[in-house]
């Protein structure tokens, strides 16, 4: 709620809530958001289902990959994503002729990833660590090898990889995301996906955490 009120929104104005896995960093606050406001709540059979943390939920919308939702003028259609999570997705969001192409909590970007982000207007793409801060880092080995192993987080030469393939002229806007607070750093991020780009321009920024993105019109 703090949150929205920093950008000039209130929970009221909710339309939906999508999901994209059960896991407690992107699920903690659910639950008792859509209770409390009586938002409906997408997310794929599986999500749910592993999701023991979302408690009762008042109105449940199954989605799956490969099929369009159609909301309020968007289609928000989920795809299969590689993560050690029960049936995860990512999504891409169509308006008019406008594209937004969304990509984190991925351990491999396969051919169906490159195909589905193409001719993106705006890009919100995973930049999750450097390998070599990861390596070094204080995280448990087990920990460090489900970061890096196909089924983790793209690390920030996957993303920069996954943008050189997908880049193209009329890409608007691109920004990292899921950043790790103790494996990454913003300014190795922000370098390595301006050398992805050459010399496409598009606007790039990073998502923090810790606060808020402000809106973008696209």
């Amino acid at each position: 709620m703090r949150r929205l009120k920093f950008i000039d929104r209130t929970p009221e104005e909710l339309d939906a809530v999508f999901l994209t896995h059960e896991h407690s960093d992107h699920i903690g606050g659910v639950g008792p958001l859509v209770r409390k406001y009586s938002i409906p709540l997408y997310a794929t059979n599986g999500t749910i289902q592993a999701g023991k943390k979302l408690g009762s939920v008042p109105v449940f919308n199954p989605i799956r990959a490969g099929e369009t939702v159609q909301l309020n003028g968007l289609d928000i259609e989920p795809y299969t994503t590689s993560h050690d999570a029960q049936e995860s997705v990512a999504y891409v969001i169509r308006c008019q002729n406008r594209k937004l192409g969304h990509a984190t909590d991925m351990g491999l970007v396969t051919n169906e990833v490159r195909e589905i982000l193409k001719n993106s207007h705006v890009l919100l793409l995973e930049s999750n660590h450097d390998v070599e801060m990861l390596d070094v880092g204080p995280y448990p080995w087990a920990l460090k090898q489900r970061i890096k192993s196909n089924l983790g987080h793209l690390s920030n030469e996957a993303c920069g990889e996954l943008l050189t393939a997908i880049k193209h002229e009329n890409l608007q806007r691109v920004i990292l995301m899921h950043l790790s607070q103790t494996n990454n750093h913003p300014d190795i991020a922000h370098i390595t996906a301006l050398q992805a780009l050459g010399s496409h321009t598009p606007i790039l920024s990073l998502a923090d955490q810790a606060q808020p993105t402000e809106l973008i019109e696209v």
